[in-house]
């Protein structure tokens, strides 16, 4: 990208050479915990929102009076949330296996 007389690299940018040396036994006084920047935090924290869904549809199961295990298959969609809810009006729809119900081919 070109804006005036200067050229800002973009992410496309590739130089025709690029010579790296990596230092061997240098310690790292700025890196937490040995971290190496892999990316394994955000990775991790994905996992937290389908947990707050889940327990979400828990405490919903609670307020209709059923409790104990039950599955959410991925991906979490929102029909798969709210037929997990199994509310009355799910019993409406699905029956009395609404606590066991899962649709299938659900995306």
């Amino acid at each position: 990208m070109i804006l005036g007389t200067y050229k800002i690299p973009a992410f496309n940018d590739v130089p025709e050479e690029f010579n790296v040396s990596l230092m061997e036994n240098v310690d790292n006084p700025f890196a937490v915990h040995s971290s190496k920047a892999i990316g394994e935090p955000p990775f991790f924290l994905g996992a937290s929102v389908y947990y707050a869904i889940k327990n979400a549809i828990k405490a919903a199961r609670l307020d209709s009076k059923i409790d104990g295990y039950f599955e959410l298959r991925m991906p979490a969609t929102s029909e798969r949330i709210r037929l997990a809810c199994s509310d009355e009006i799910v019993k409406e729809c699905v029956g009395e296996e609404a606590k066991f119900f899962q649709p299938q081919g659900s995306f």
